[in-house]
C-alpha cells in the first residue's frame, strides 16, 4: 500500500506557484497528516501545471524516502460506496432555480432539453444554492456520485464545486464515503450503440448531446479524469476525443496530454482517436480562455454567413435560416453534401 497519495476529499489549499487555491495536498496515509504544504498537485493542470511529489520534495530534503507503508500490515481495500436511487430522484426538480438548466431552455427547445434531462439525469441541489448535480452512474446503474457545480445566469460555471456525499457527511447523515469516480453518462452505454465522444466537462457533454446527436457524449470530470481504469467499460466502442483548448506549457497542451494518453490505450486494444478540429481552427484567445467544443459552437450559433460560396449550397443557406447551429456542424464536423463535396460558408 502506498505510504502517501493525494488527499481524497480534494481539500484545495494555496498554490506556490500560480498562487491561487487549486492545490491538492498529499497526505501520510498512516497517520492521514498532511506533509509540507509544498507537497501537491495543482489542479490548474494546463495553465500552472505545479506538481511536487513527495519522493521529489524527500529527494530536496536528503530525507530517505519510503514509498510504502509497512508490508507486514494488512492492506485493506475500500468498496465503492454508492447512493441511492431516492436520493437521485429527490434532485429530479427545481429546474426553474437551476442556472444552467435555465441557460440551456434559453438556447434550446424544450423538447430537446427534456431529452436531455431524462437521458442524464441532471438534479438540482436545493440544499446547495441551487447547483447542478451531475450523477456520475456506470454502466451497471448504480450511483457512484453527484458532483454540484454553480452556474451564473449566463450559464458560465463558477469556482464553486461540492459533492452531494460532502454534504452529507457534514449533515452528519453518513460517517464516510468511498468515492470511486466513473464517466459522467457511462450508463447511457445500453442504450445508445453510438460511437463515443469523450470532453472534459459535464456542461460540454450535455450541450453537445444537443447539437450533434451521432455520438454518445461522455465527460471525463477533468482533463486528469481520462484514465487506464474508468475507460475499461469502452473496450469494444469506437471512442473519439475532444480536448479543451489550451496554450502548449511545460506540462503540454490538453490536445498533447490526451493524445499521448490515447496512444497508450491504441496499443492495449482500443479503437481510439483525438480530434484535432479545435487545435486547428482555435485563435490565441480561444486558447487562452480554454474554450472546448461546445464554447465553439454556442459562439458561433448568431453568426450568419454573408453567402454560399457555390448554388450547390444553397440548400444549406436554406437550412441555417431554419437552425442556426447547422453552419457550425458544417464547418466543424467537414461535413460534405450527397455527392461528398465540401459545404462551405463565406
Amino acid at each position: 500500500m502506498y505510504k502517501y497519495s493525494l488527499h481524497k476529499k480534494s481539500i484545495k489549499h494555496k498554490c506556490p506557484q500560480c498562487k491561487k487555491n487549486k492545490l491538492v495536498r498529499y497526505i501520510d496515509t498512516e497517520n492521514d497528516n498532511f506533509l509540507s504544504s509544498k507537497v501537491g498537485r495543482c489542479d490548474r493542470e494546463v495553465n500552472c501545471g505545479y506538481h511536487l511529489t513527495p519522493k521529489a520534495y524527500f529527494k530536496n530534503q536528503n530525507i530517505p524516502y519510503t514509498p510504502f507503508t509497512n508490508q507486514n500490515q494488512l492492506v485493506v481495500v475500500k468498496k465503492t460506496s454508492f447512493h441511492s436511487l431516492n436520493e437521485l430522484s429527490d434532485t429530479l426538480d427545481n429546474y426553474e432555480k437551476n442556472n444552467f438548466i435555465q441557460f440551456l431552455d434559453s438556447k434550446f427547445n424544450s423538447e430537446q432539453v427534456s431529452i436531455l434531462l431524462n437521458d442524464y439525469r441532471i438534479g438540482t441541489a436545493t440544499s446547495w444554492n441551487n447547483g447542478t448535480i451531475f450523477w456520475q452512474i456506470d454502466y451497471e446503474n448504480k450511483i457512484r456520485g453527484g458532483k454540484i457545480i454553480l452556474y451564473s445566469n449566463q450559464g458560465k460555471r463558477t469556482k464553486y464545486i461540492n459533492w452531494k456525499h460532502s454534504l452529507k457527511i457534514k449533515k452528519g447523515e453518513i460517517e464516510s464515503f468511498n468515492l470511486s469516480q466513473c464517466f459522467f453518462g457511462e450508463h447511457l452505454l445500453s442504450k445508445y450503440d453510438k460511437p463515443i465522444a469523450i470532453v472534459e466537462s459535464e456542461k460540454t457533454a450535455c450541450i453537445m448531446s444537443i447539437l450533434f446527436e451521432k455520438y454518445l457524449w461522455l465527460a471525463s470530470g477533468s482533463l486528469g479524469g481520462l484514465n487506464a481504469k474508468k475507460i475499461k467499460v469502452l473496450k469494444n466502442r469506437k471512442i473519439i476525443l475532444y480536448p479543451d483548448l489550451g496554450l502548449e506549457g511545460k506540462n503540454g497542451s490538453p490536445y498533447t496530454k490526451w493524445k499521448s494518453t490515447s496512444e497508450k490505450l491504441k496499443l492495449k486494444g482500443y479503437d481510439i482517436k483525438v480530434s484535432d478540429l479545435l487545435k486547428e481552427k482555435g485563435s490565441r484567445i480561444e486558447r487562452e480562455k480554454g474554450f472546448d467544443i461546445a464554447d465553439y459552437f454556442l459562439k458561433s450559433i448568431e453568426e450568419k454567413p454573408k453567402r454560399i460560396l457555390s448554388k450547390t449550397n444553397q440548400k444549406a443557406l436554406k437550412m441555417y435560416m431554419k437552425n442556426k447551429h447547422i453552419k457550425t456542424l458544417i464547418e466543424v464536423f467537414n461535413l460534405t453534401d450527397v455527392k461528398g463535396k465540401v459545404i462551405r460558408f463565406e
